[in-house]
């Protein structure tokens, strides 16, 4: 009489559970994956205290920013009481031709986020959103005289620390999430101050106000 060989695990996984279960295992591998290392990259995501977004017409380095983050920090505070004060400012390049759609999705992305308070911005793009509707709050509710395009937006291309980076033209612009009831008021408050810091720094030379 023939004996029959053994039917092992091996045959067993691929032959009867890869065979019935290998489709909804992939899926459910990708599924644990997906929480795992989401929930690992919002443990290990650095918390600001100000965040910024510095959208000009020109290509500005990260590195180059350390001037203005310095400035900010110093104004902004340690709004979370974690014993340091640190700054965010994310870059953009309007000039970059490369991927015009991939540009305009980066505005929208930091303009949805709470986080994001404080907007450095080109002068044509800060008057096309700030004759947006719910998109930045008047200036002159938070102590700025002089603002633009119904009181939205602030020239500050004439601030030294600006034009050491090449940047002439150039608006801030406050967005303040508790008026929506999110964000917080302490986020708020630092962008405020952040704001303040920045208009009463040094002019360029001849370019007073």
């Amino acid at each position: 009489m023939e004996q029959r060989p053994k039917k092992g695990f091996r045959y067993w996984f691929v032959n009867v559970f890869w065979y019935h279960y290998g489709k909804i295992s992939l899926l459910v591998l990708f599924l644990v994956g997906s929480a795992v290392f989401l929930t690992v990259d919002a443990l290990r995501k650095e918390k600001y205290d100000l965040n910024v977004a510095l959208i000009v017409d020109r290509a500005v380095a990260r590195d180059d920013t350390a001037a203005l983050g310095e400035l900010f920090a110093s104004a902004a505070g340690d709004v979370d009481g974690n014993g340091q004060a640190k700054v965010n400012i994310v870059t953009v390049n309007l000039a970059s031709e490369e991927n015009v759609e991939a540009v305009q999705y980066r505005i929208m992305l930091y303009l949805s986020q709470p986080e994001y308070t404080v907007f450095l911005m080109s002068g044509y793009e800060s008057s096309v959103y700030a004759a947006q509707e719910d998109t930045f709050q008047p200036l002159a509710d938070y102590g700025f005289q002089g603002a633009e395009e119904d009181g939205m937006r602030l020239f500050v291309g004439n601030k030294a620390i600006l034009r050491d980076l090449g940047i002439t033209d150039c608006y801030v612009c406050l967005s303040d999430w508790t008026v929506d009831g999110r964000g917080s008021e302490e986020m708020t408050a630092a962008a405020v101050r952040a704001i303040r810091a920045l208009v009463d720094s040094p002019d360029v030379p001849g370019e007073e106000n």
